[in-house]
């Protein structure tokens, strides 16, 4: 039985509601990311933040992963210190979030590193893959500890969908 679950879908389709549903009253530690599109700190621009669980943390240059259309050359390296350093900080928490992954983690060596270390890990993962081409991604869907569950519009409310989210918070496995 696959330890780990991770949703994908057409954006917007509600997954990310989905985790956050399963992980509403969820009595264990969370740790991991999630990730923020938000126009909210520049004003004028979409930009992408890497986010922890609980923390309440708004977007800012802490947290910046990429704005979005600008090609800064520094994506990779702050995925590589955000997001290995959040995954590294769950390593001891009950379940872990990732939320999402998707393509612009292409170059980051070291975080793509560390979501493969953490698949191998014993703690349960809750996460989201984009729907996009990505031999990363596809690395992550195919690993035998992961379910990769496809989230419609027609499935998305279903209780049982939630109730395996749930249950693999726990440990007890998915669908």
């Amino acid at each position: 039985m696959a330890r780990h679950i991770f949703l994908t879908g057409p954006k917007q389709v509600g997954k990310t509601t989905l985790l956050r549903a399963a992980l509403a009253d969820f009595p264990g530690s969370v740790g991991g990311f999630c990730t923020l599109r938000t126009r909210a700190y520049l004003g004028d621009a979409w930009s992408v933040h890497l986010l922890r669980p609980g923390r309440g943390e708004a977007p800012g240059p802490q947290n910046l992963l990429f704005v979005c259309g600008a090609a800064d050359g520094e994506t990779a390296a702050r995925f590589d210190r955000l997001g290995t350093a959040a995954l590294a900080e769950g390593a001891g928490r009950d379940v872990l979030l990732m939320d999402e992954l998707g393509p612009h983690e292409a170059r980051a060596a070291v975080f793509r590193q560390a979501v493969l270390a953490a698949l191998d890990g014993v703690v349960p993962i809750l996460g989201v893959l984009q729907a996009a081409p990505s031999p990363f991604l596809e690395e992550v869907a195919l690993h035998p500890q992961v379910r990769l569950i496809q989230v419609t519009a027609e499935n998305r409310d279903a209780p049982a969908l939630l109730a395996a989210l749930r249950a693999a918070a726990a440990g007890r496995g998915g669908l």
